[in-house]
């Protein structure tokens, strides 16, 4: 099924009838014979696809580093999509003279992809360091320099910024030192003639509904960009998170993006955005969706995990009727879950902590960053004349669905936090779980990485209590 839309690509506006479902990648690369945005992985992994894409608020263009392999064309509508060619100036751009000197390319195949998330950085970022560059450019890779050209071309760039002052224009500013074309100039004010007042859609009949599609493209792409599908952003236009009473809500379109930008997630958790980290690229982050990572199902989603230890409850519409369930009892089984054929998660919602609530994620993955969790787990509780109240503690990987650990959880409620206690709960928790064995390890190995996430709660928690000398 084909839909109007209508946004920018590069400098030229396009509109007409378009699959949705068609990855942004193959619409540059089969449609507009845009060949510098590369084909890797084709799983999010590598960045060599990585594009600009930005929305118009208010009067400003916000960008964001995508990869392009997992983005469905549908979610372009109305935006700015920037391939590499679209930083074209006359002659190379700053960073790319300072790649070519450094010895920052080589076979080449990569480096379209730097060039657009170093190019993200510049437009978004708010402090020009090497450290802070170092997260816009995780989500690529490059097999041939060892990444070291390329970081130290960064580091060149912003060495000559930051001797320079920094207009208040960040478009004229990079504009005037070769780092972007002018035309970005123009950006906003084209994306305010193309837009146009969208009606949400129906919840009713839905066949396949695609949220930030950083699974569903890896796993069934070539089905996916074949399929009628609904996108989760014309179907949710709410707050990403809000207040409403005593409750967090959290829309079900939020990207784990939005969650670490969020004033309210980062009062409530201070640590979140260094839990956020170990859970994607940038790339991905600005696109894996909460509704998406739980009704994916998988036992070890992050997402679904860190919620499920707030003892979040989701709400399901379907055919005009909503109803809210605990989070912990919609998994039924493997990728089972207790929703309805005609029904969608639209949000999820948890208390407010409170002044002495305390919470931890931990993960053990191949790679520290960026990969999926051979085990994951999260822990909170209130505390109170030091007892260990309203505790909910998760785990992902020991289970055939991301598991609530009720049985130990409730073990410790209102127990004294003392070592003899932590003890307890990690002896009962080995039979509260059913770990396989598996490409990511084996049944014991994973009880093994339990036990020691689950230590390193504690030890983060509660260090007047429990510390590493203890445990050896």
């Amino acid at each position: 099924m084909k839909v109007q839309l209508k946004f920018i690509c590069n400098k030229e506006i396009i509109s007409g009838d378009f699959n949705p479902a068609m990855t942004v990648l193959d619409f540059l690369r089969n449609m507009k014979e845009l060949k510098g945005t590369k084909e890797g992985c084709r799983e999010g992994d590598c960045g060599a696809c990585t594009v600009l894409v930005g929305k118009l608020t208010g009067n400003y263009v916000h960008y964001k580093n995508i990869n392009s392999c997992l983005l469905p064309l549908g979610d372009i509508d109305g935006k700015h999509l920037v391939s590499v060619e679209g930083l074209n100036i006359d002659g190379m751009n700053l960073f790319q003279q300072f790649l070519v000197s450094n010895g920052g390319t080589q076979c080449g195949f990569c480096t379209p992809g730097f060039v657009m998330s170093f190019s993200t950085y510049l437009l978004t970022s708010d402090v020009f360091d090497i450290k802070t560059v170092k997260d816009y450019l995780t989500g690529n890779l490059c097999r041939c320099t060892g990444h070291k050209g390329i970081l130290s071309s960064a580091e060149e760039v912003i060495n000559i910024l930051n001797k320079k002052e920094i207009s208040s224009d960040r478009l004229m500013f990079l504009s005037d030192n070769k780092l972007i074309p002018e035309y970005f100039k123009l950006v906003a004010s084209k994306l305010k003639q193309i837009a146009k007042t969208k009606p949400l859609h129906s919840y009713d009949g839905v066949k396949q509904i695609v949220s930030g599609g950083t699974d569903i493209y890896v796993q069934k792409g070539d089905t996916i960009s074949n399929s009628d599908i609904s996108l989760m952003s014309e179907m949710i236009s709410d707050e990403m998170v809000k207040i409403a009473g005593n409750n967090c809500i959290v829309s079900a379109a939020a990207s784990v993006a939005d969650l670490e930008s969020s004033a309210i997630f980062s009062r409530m958790f201070p640590e979140f955005k260094n839990v956020a980290e170990l859970f994607g690229s940038r790339q991905i982050r600005y696109r894996a969706t909460v509704g998406g990572n739980i009704n994916n199902a998988s036992p070890i989603g992050d997402m679904t995990v860190f919620f499920l230890s707030l003892n979040a409850r989701i709400t399901l519409l379907g055919k005009g009727n909503a109803r809210e369930i605990y989070l912990k009892d919609y998994f039924k089984g493997y990728k089972s879950l207790d929703k309805n054929a005609d029904e969608v998660m639209t949000k999820l919602a948890f208390s407010i902590p409170d002044s002495t609530f305390k919470n931890s994620f931990e993960k053990v993955c191949k790679r520290k960053y960026l990969d999926i969790a051979s085990v994951n787990t999260a822990f909170s509780c209130n505390v109170s004349e030091n007892k260990f109240r309203d505790v909910h503690i998760s785990a992902g990987g020991v289970a055939p669905v991301p598991l609530y650990l009720e049985k130990t959880s409730q073990l410790i409620e209102e127990k004294i936090i003392n070592i003899e206690n932590i003890n307890r709960a990690m002896e009962f928790l080995q039979e509260e779980i059913s770990p396989i064995s598996d490409v990511r390890g084996s049944a014991d190995y994973k009880k093994l990485l339990l036990r020691n996430l689950m230590y390193s709660h504690f030890i983060k928690l509660f260090p007047e209590v429990i510390n590493e000398e203890v445990l050896i």
